[in-house]
């Protein structure tokens, strides 16, 4: 899985949106990292686009809906995480040809674990993968990212970036290390929290622990906290309603460099890139 060592690549890759804030800051500034950067290809995890329940417990996801709107931004491959079954909504979101939920599930489960996307003459493999500490009872991540990958010595692709999705830094760690120079980069999501340990590893795969968040910062984790405090404090199941934060929209977001198949540097893209 190699380009020609001349062959350059870039890769941008949208950390968790969170609702109508989130989608709506990406439509402000997308278009301005397009003309400066000049992504080959833009990565956007979007299973908290959308509130398809009472609460983010209850109902998260990504509709259809939020799909075109990314679609129509130039995103090319859109990626899920343990959102990505919450509600009737979400399942018909995992119809759609850009959509990856995580292909690590056991046994049988709406949508599929990998999109494939081609600009330029270069094949792109997009693979979602869930940890343990995000949706127990999932399967072994390692295991299934290399069954993957030996299907697709019959349909080459030319780079793989992985979305790796769960709450463990150390899990997100070894996960990439045990596949360096395997695939262009692992990029870790899920807790919406940005890490400042994006680096490159031996083999040229690109590497961070967590994106980061595009959405409203004012709360938790883009949401508003009372349903979250209100269960904490009377010891009882998160229920009841609750919404988005209400703050300013803040952007999470990685620009991987590749060259030949191997990741040359990766670049975090701030609050105010």
């Amino acid at each position: 899985m190699t380009l020609p060592t001349d062959r350059d690549a870039r890769l941008l890759f949208i950390g968790d949106i969170v609702g109508d804030a989130g989608l709506d800051l990406l439509a402000e500034i997308l278009p301005d990292l397009q003309r400066r950067l000049h992504p080959d290809f833009v990565v956007a995890n979007a299973e908290n686009a959308s509130l398809t329940g009472e609460n983010p417990v209850a109902g998260a996801g990504m509709t259809r809906h939020d799909v075109e709107r990314l679609r129509a931004l130039g995103v090319d491959a859109i990626t899920g995480g343990n959102h990505s079954w919450d509600s009737a909504e979400t399942v018909a979101a995992l119809t759609e040809p850009e959509v990856a939920r995580p292909l690590n599930v056991v046994g049988e489960a709406p949508g599929r674990g990998a999109v494939v996307v081609q600009r330029a003459g270069i094949r792109l493999g997009v693979v979602s993968l869930l940890s343990a500490t995000a949706m127990p009872g999932v399967g072994p991540p390692f295991e299934a990212l290399m069954r993957l990958l030996e299907r697709w010595k019959e349909d080459p692709v030319d780079l793989v970036l992985v979305d790796f999705h769960g709450e463990s830094v150390s899990e997100k760690q070894i996960f990439a290390w045990s596949v360096a120079g395997r695939v262009a980069a692992v990029l870790g999501t899920h807790t919406h929290v940005a890490t400042r340990d994006e680096r490159v590893l031996p083999g040229g795969t690109a590497f961070v622990s967590d994106v980061g968040m595009t959405g409203p910062s004012g709360g938790m984790q883009g949401y508003a906290p009372e349903v979250f405090v209100d269960a904490l404090r009377h010891r009882h199941p998160v229920r009841g309603p609750g919404g988005f934060a209400q703050g300013p929209a803040e952007l999470g977001a990685v620009l991987v460099r590749v060259r030949g198949g191997r990741a040359l540097e990766i670049e975090r893209l701030g609050p105010t890139s």
